[in-house]
């Protein structure tokens, strides 16, 4: 047996309705309609309201939930997760320009970095934040460079530079 209705709507239907044609986001226009339907008396059961609106009837007694608890205000905030960004300060974004777009730097690994800005800013960032920011913003790939063999011929190496290559 479907779960029928037991709520009393304190806005009137000619402010439910302005609320409904004024509303953009799709989400906050069904919730709307279906207290706008509960008002008019045309739903009196869950599983109605849910197939007009077209979203599952525990939706909709959800929402009806959230009506009773904060009223029309409740209803219309949607709070769901949102972009997971992490910020950087805008001294710390321009001491990361000044440190990566030194020529003389010598810096190899993100971790330095992050070491480098710890000790000038004497804020704590996190690593994720600054390699996110590091390679979207100035596309850097900061590597450690590989150990060279302690047998390796010098002047072989710059013979192998100069020797031409040959064109395909």
């Amino acid at each position: 047996m479907a779960k029928k209705i037991d709520i009393q709507i304190s806005e009137s239907e000619l402010k439910l309705k302005q609320l409904y044609n004024k509303e953009t986001s799709r989400l906050k226009r069904s919730r709307l309609k279906a207290l706008l339907l509960i008002k008019q008396g045309k739903c009196k059961y869950t599983k109605e309201v849910a197939k007009k609106v077209k979203y599952d009837r525990r939706s909709i007694y959800n929402w009806l939930k959230m009506y009773e608890e904060g009223g029309l205000d409740n209803l219309c905030t949607i709070s769901s997760g949102g972009n997971n960004t992490k910020l950087l300060k805008e001294s710390t974004i321009k001491e990361i320009d000044r440190l990566l777009n030194n020529p003389n730097s010598t810096i190899t690994s993100y971790v330095e970095l992050l070491s480098i800005l710890t000790e000038t800013t004497q804020k704590d960032i996190t690593y994720s934040a600054l390699y996110q920011h590091c390679k979207s913003k100035h596309y850097s790939k900061l590597k450690v460079a590989r150990k060279s063999h302690h047998k390796k011929d010098e002047q072989a190496v710059e013979a192998f530079k100069k020797t031409p290559q040959p064109i395909n």
